[in-house]
């Protein structure tokens, strides 16, 4: 709205991240993608630089794709991670490189037979834009 004042936002990098992990159907029972999901969480943790109440792990198949030349036994995981705004650029990378780390360890020997591709793109958000007023899992985590 013209002339609505924009509220100041925490710059301190004290919200998220959400990890959020599309993969190819393919892969699923393989990967063991509810394991998976529960290491990416623990590695978001190992971290030191997110709070507990605001980690998200969400992963989602991807019934219809094409990879590469077509063949059938392609599997892919890609992650996003979207982080709050405030972390210097080494802190992000540092986090990024950990959460890579743990997937890979995690895929590479159930993905060592057929042809894979793991990716990370690790996003800052901006403090105007991303709003999370309404969240009361931290005050759950405190209770």
């Amino acid at each position: 709205m013209v002339g609505m004042a924009v509220p100041e936002r925490s710059t301190t990098g004290d919200a998220m991240p959400h990890l959020t992990v599309e993969y190819s159907a393919n892969i699923e029972d393989r990967a063991e993608i509810t394991e998976f999901c529960a290491i990416m969480r623990d590695a978001m943790i190992e971290t030191g630089i997110f709070p507990l109440g605001g980690i998200r792990v969400r992963a989602f198949p991807c019934q219809t794709y094409v990879i590469a030349d077509g063949a059938q036994d392609y599997g892919y995981l890609h992650m996003i991670c979207r982080v709050g705004h405030g972390r210097d650029e080494s802190v992000r990378a540092a986090a990024a490189e950990t959460l890579y780390a743990a997937a890979e360890d995690w895929l590479k020997p159930r993905m060592v037979d057929r042809p894979f591709a793991l990716s990370l793109d690790l996003d800052e958000l901006h403090p105007v834009t991303s709003l999370k007023r309404f969240n009361t899992v931290h005050a759950a985590l405190k209770a």
